[in-house]
């Protein structure tokens, strides 16, 4: 038993410390009914169609079907590293820093292994995850924190107060790409894309709840709404 306790401290640390500290704020605030207000469900809400509707999205190709197109522009390595990391800073904007990151990384992998340059493996990946947590910070849907942080501010303030940050990680990101290797070595982006990228037919469903949900973090439609059409839609085409 307290090896299994032992486990799982070290696995979900974060969880248990969590659980730890409600424990200890249950005796400063005595449980009770007003419990109950302390949870944001419309925050919650949103996070989780938000996860589902992402999922959807990447399950059926369509951020690797962008990647692609993007990469069949490149023509040497500078370009391509350029394509592969600021694909990541733009796109978790929208489809959140992890998102981003479990679709291009894997992406990356492969597209490296097949232009044969996996020695820009380490720092291509490197600067992906900088620029997937610089780039969604932006946004109310990049980071999945900013929802909170949306508790009474405008999101037009909240993106302009953010803005001039996202500017510089955005240069300093340039900055960086500079001391890639080789880069003006030539490269060929290898394959079909059909051979690359997994389709299934369910995409025009999860575009539909993508734009509700933007709908919703917008406050033009209940969270409530959101919450049962992405149940109901995901629940019949899956």
């Amino acid at each position: 038993m307290m090896k299994k306790f032992i486990e799982l401290v070290r696995k979900e640390t974060v969880l248990v410390i969590a659980w730890v500290l409600a424990i200890i704020s249950a005796f400063f605030v005595k449980p009770n009914i007003k419990y109950i207000d302390y949870i944001d469900f419309r925050t919650l809400g949103i996070l989780w169609s938000l996860m589902v509707i992402m999922e959807g999205l990447s399950c059926n190709g369509l951020f690797e079907k962008i990647g692609y197109k993007l990469l069949k522009k490149t023509k040497n390595v500078w370009q391509l590293s350029i394509t592969l990391v600021f694909i990541c800073f733009f796109s978790s904007m929208l489809i959140t820093n992890d998102v981003a990151l479990i679709t291009f990384v894997p992406f990356t992998m492969m597209i490296l292994g097949k232009c044969e340059k996996q020695n820009l493996l380490i720092p291509i990946i490197v600067l992906q995850t900088i620029a997937a947590n610089l780039g969604s910070m932006l946004t109310p849907i990049g980071n999945p924190q900013n929802l909170y942080l949306l508790w009474g501010v405008n999101i037009f303030t909240f993106i302009k107060t953010i803005l001039p940050y996202s500017i510089v990680s955005f240069f300093l990101l340039l900055l960086f790409l500079f001391f890639i290797k080789d880069k003006k070595s030539k490269i060929v982006v290898d394959g079909k894309e059909n051979d690359i990228i997994q389709y299934k037919g369910n995409l025009f469903f999860y575009v539909i709840l993508f734009v509700i949900a933007l709908g919703t973090v917008f406050k033009l439609i209940p969270y409530y709404i959101l919450i049962f059409l992405v149940f109901i839609v995901v629940f019949f085409i899956q």
